[in-house]
């Protein structure tokens, strides 16, 4: 499975237009000069950074993995990230 930024762009179009967003309103929430820049990862012309990722899943309430390859995490797979998360801590608060 690769990245696709033609994918990348449908998604984050249909995303955006589904919570009634306007390209140019993501803009101004993204801190971007112009919807252009919108406009052109939308069309696959264009890649964003990470931090911008990260907003724009924040902004659209989707996850990065969803915006990069149209696939969720699993309920399991959260699941036992959260369980090693909380053994991990529990080591730690032991330690202190």
């Amino acid at each position: 499975m690769y990245f696709d930024a033609k994918e990348f762009g449908k998604r984050l179009h249909d995303v955006r237009t589904s919570r009634g967003i306007t390209q140019e309103e993501l803009a101004v929430r993204l801190g971007l000069a112009s919807k252009q820049h919108v406009s052109r990862m939308e069309n696959g012309e264009r890649s964003c950074s990470i931090d911008l990722l990260i907003e724009l899943s924040c902004i659209l309430h989707v996850s990065t993995d969803y915006l990069l390859m149209g696939s969720e995490p699993s309920r399991e797979e959260v699941k036992n990230d959260l369980l090693s998360i909380i053994s991990e801590l529990s080591t730690i608060a032991k330690k202190i």
